[in-house]
């Protein structure tokens, strides 16, 4: 089984700890990073935790850079994670079985669920939520995921067969083109896509075991406790654990104010210590260089803007990182 995630040099501490977990339950499993940088880092510490460093734009693009201008950086997390998986089906063909977490995520047990999954379907995803909700003054978290999607891509695993490369094909197509966070037009980045994957192709595996992406958004419907030193969820292993909103998950947490809300501070105070341990504090503040024209000056959202919504802009500018931001103006509405 090959794991892999995409990050920006700000997260990549967020992605050593993962590939640690991994490697901790899955010793004989491969980690692929593909990095959506201009170029290699050349001195971090701790990038032996992962079999292959891919930069996003080596990953076989067609139109990397008109494609990647038109997002923000956390927009193209999301752009990249289709082709991040044709990338690896091309590259390691003896593999059957890839899985996709985001940086922010921790593995704390074996994916044995998902790899049985696998037998038999060739798409397996995980909802946001596992219940409706039954108290009213939390009804907001469904109102949430009509906007966000049903299900979280901090977790995709395929397997190869023709249906997961027809998808791909649907997915990354979109992803290309619509990887917006825009609401109005019913786009959550990549998320939202997601949706209309179980209506689109049929072996399609929806897993409900509570273990896997827990996160601040399902924390209500989650018991965590412990037993024999092992996390356990409703009775159940705890997967992995997803991080997505830090700032959200101590909130949550005293919400609930329980069992769940100890543990769960322990993980999180875990996790923060963990990146730490692997540079966070320094990686962070490091700018993302797609951020910037090759000539070092910043790149505004508004220019962004005009080229993300001017089709005449991106078929008459090939290389848009090559260009002045003067070069923007005619195209401006």
């Amino acid at each position: 089984m090959i794991f892999c995630t995409s990050v920006c040099m700000n997260h990549l501490a967020m992605a050593k700890a993962l590939a640690q977990s991994i490697k901790r339950h899955h010793p004989e499993s491969k980690m692929v990073v593909c990095l959506i940088e201009k170029h290699l880092p050349v001195s971090v510490d701790g990038l032996d935790l992962f079999d292959e460093i891919v930069l996003a734009k080596d990953m076989g693009y067609l139109h990397f850079e008109q494609t990647i201008f038109k997002y923000s950086q956390y927009e193209t997390a999301g752009f990249s994670k289709g082709q991040l998986f044709r990338y690896i089906f091309q590259k390691y063909a003896k593999e059957e079985n890839v899985v996709y977490l985001d940086s922010d995520t921790l593995v704390f047990g074996p994916f044995i669920e998902v790899e049985d999954a696998l037998r038999l379907h060739s798409i397996v995803l995980t909802p946001h939520i596992l219940n409706s909700v039954k108290n009213p003054a939390y009804l907001f978290g469904e109102f949430a995921l009509l906007n966000s999607g049903n299900f979280n891509t901090g977790f995709i695993a395929l397997k190869r067969s023709k249906e997961s490369l027809e998808f791909l094909d649907w997915y990354c197509y979109r992803l290309n083109h619509y990887c917006y966070t825009d609401p109005p037009r019913g786009l959550f980045n990549e998320q939202k896509w997601m949706d209309l994957v179980p209506v689109f192709f049929d072996k399609v595996m929806n897993v409900k075991h509570p273990g896997y992406n827990v996160a601040y958004w399902n924390l209500f419907e989650r018991n965590i406790t412990q037993t024999s030193g092992n996390y356990m969820v409703n009775d159940q292993p705890l997967r992995f654990f997803h991080f997505s909103g830090l700032a959200f998950i101590t909130d949550t947490l005293y919400l609930i104010n329980n069992e769940t809300t100890t543990h769960g501070i322990n993980i999180l105070n875990k996790y923060q210590r963990l990146l730490e341990d692997h540079g966070h504090r320094d990686l962070l503040n490091i700018p993302w260089s797609y951020d910037y024209f090759d000539n070092g000056r910043m790149i505004s959202d508004q220019i962004r803007t005009i080229y993300k919504n001017n089709h005449l802009a991106q078929s008459e500018i090939i290389n848009p990182f090559s260009e002045d931001r003067r070069a923007f103006k005619k195209y401006k509405d």
